[in-house]
């Protein structure tokens, strides 16, 4: 778990913003995150990530849809909404190895 917050915590503050203050969407700022929730929008455009056809069996595809990113020797998978603005749901880590997407 205190892998999964590294990086989730440099995914946010070690990459390029889009916003430099609130309303405001130019490159090279800061993103603020409206309520708190970190959105599909911020996350293309910030976190460097491969798009996946299908998510770990435990999510419902009908809901939701995922991206990996690879840090810290780790694959992540993030879990975003299609509802709404899209907002990240989970956070999914996995050991890097053969097989390491058992989906």
């Amino acid at each position: 778990m205190k892998r999964l917050m590294i990086c989730m915590t440099a995914a946010l503050f070690g990459t390029a913003a889009l916003a430099s203050g609130p309303g405001e969407s130019h490159k090279g700022g800061t993103a603020y995150l409206g309520n708190g929730a970190f959105t599909y929008e911020i996350f293309e455009t910030a976190v460097e990530h491969a798009d996946l056809e299908g998510c770990p069996a435990e999510f419902d595809p009908e809901a939701v849809f995922c991206r990996l990113t690879v840090a810290a020797d780790m694959a992540h998978v993030f879990v975003f909404s299609y509802n709404g603005d899209q907002p990240l749901l989970a956070v999914k880590g996995y050991e890097l190895g053969d097989g390491f997407l058992p989906f």
